[in-house]
């Protein structure tokens, strides 16, 4: 009956989407090259890897076979939009396709809303928690897959495009994090999903809960870009970026917010508790009355900042693992990065919230006056503590 269900929404969703290309189509040339995308159901190896503690005590081929018998619609849709899809991406963004084919690969289970490289797409539901959460299978998995391919078209701009790279690569909204390149890949597939469902309704995915509780930028995002910047084959994403400064009020805005705390209001320490602010994560913890570990320090230019976590976030578990202290915390964080990142279970202002913290590419903070004096700050060498074995380096 779930199958059934699923199969109608989509289809529903399909046969709007072809109304709605009469509409608003009129205004792609598609005359650009676009990639072959091949969807991949039956992989096995990467569920496992994705979940390995999961999939310790779990069927990982029963669960791969349950995806394929529950992702025709999602199949039937990429088959009927899939290249209208890659076209408009390609005119709105302003950005050509640099590889030449890719797959998007559907998974039951997954930490998080997807991936975009490699593209990966949970079906079945995000785990979390020791729980498994169903993922929606109406407009809302339209708007992810086209978020998650849009992500996946903006990191073409890194690619050398006929031996030289888009001036944008570099710009301060490009750097990775959820205030500025995921708010640009958002607006990217809002653009794209106005095109296929309609404005109404991709608002309206935008606007549920799903994407309420996994979308830390979207204040920002509501301010600055949603009315702001209106994309279209004349006056394309790139066109956009490229005009904006590099220290314009608009890239300032779009730093993380930082919430004060009672550590803000005290003269700065360049030490908690024996653990010196360095290294690629850059933030710093605290010990509350409760016994809970509290980030009381972040360094804004770099890795854990740049994937959302903030000052005052309380930090319960890393990968489903409970952390007790400070060597803990940074241990398994530090274990999991070279895997593809770390998912931290955190509480923010009584909320509970996911972050992962991923690898990234360092990009300099162009919209710093001090980045120089930044730069030549982090050359400096640091005393560090025996006691937690050279894992202090946050």
């Amino acid at each position: 009956m779930m199958k059934k269900s699923l199969i109608l929404v989509i289809a529903v969703l399909v046969a709007g989407s072809a109304l709605a290309q009469e509409t608003y189509y009129s205004i792609f040339n598609y005359d650009r090259f676009i990639p072959r995308v091949t969807i991949n159901d039956h992989s096995p190896s990467l569920q496992a890897d994705l979940l390995p503690e999961v999939y310790a005590t779990r069927s990982v081929r029963r669960d791969i076979r349950w995806v394929a018998e529950h992702d025709s619609a999602l199949i039937n849709f990429w088959e009927q939009q899939g290249d209208t899809i890659l076209h408009i991406l390609t005119e709105c963004s302003g950005i050509d396709w640099q590889e030449t084919d890719f797959d998007i690969y559907l998974v039951r289970y997954f930490l998080g809303m997807g991936s975009s490289d490699p593209l990966i797409l949970p079906v079945g539901g995000i785990y979390r928690r020791g729980l498994f959460e169903a993922v929606p299978t109406d407009n809302r998995m339209v708007l992810n897959l086209l978020f998650q391919l849009s992500k996946r078209m903006l990191a073409q701009s890194y690619q050398p495009h006929d031996n030289v790279y888009l001036p944008i690569a570099n710009h301060p909204l490009m750097r990775p994090g959820p205030y500025r390149l995921d708010n640009l890949a958002m607006l990217l597939a809002l653009t794209t999903a106005q095109n296929l469902i309609g404005v109404d309704s991709a608002r309206g995915a935008w606007k549920s809960a799903f994407f309420k509780q996994r979308t830390p930028g979207r204040e920002v995002f509501d301010r600055y870009f949603a009315d702001g910047w209106i994309l279209t084959p004349d006056h394309p994403l790139v066109d956009w970026v490229a005009a904006e400064g590099y220290n314009s009020a608009l890239v300032r805005a779009t730093r993380t917010p930082k919430r004060p705390t009672a550590a803000d209001r005290q003269p700065p320490r360049r030490f908690i508790e024996g653990l010196p602010l360095k290294g690629q994560l850059g933030f710093s913890v605290r010990i509350d009355d409760r016994g809970y570990l509290v980030v009381d320090q972040i360094d804004t230019y770099r890795l854990a900042y740049a994937c959302g976590l903030l000052g005052g976030d309380v930090i319960r578990r890393v990968d489903n693992r409970i952390v007790r202290n400070q060597k803990q915390l940074v241990t398994y964080i530090l274990e999991s990065l070279p895997e593809g990142g770390a998912t931290l279970e955190i509480q923010r202002e009584g909320q509970a919230q996911q972050i992962i913290i991923r690898p990234m590419d360092y990009l300099m903070p162009f919209d710093d006056p001090e980045s120089e004096l930044y730069w030549e700050e982090e050359t400096l060498d640091y005393d560090t503590t025996d006691t937690i074995n050279d894992t202090s380096d946050y």
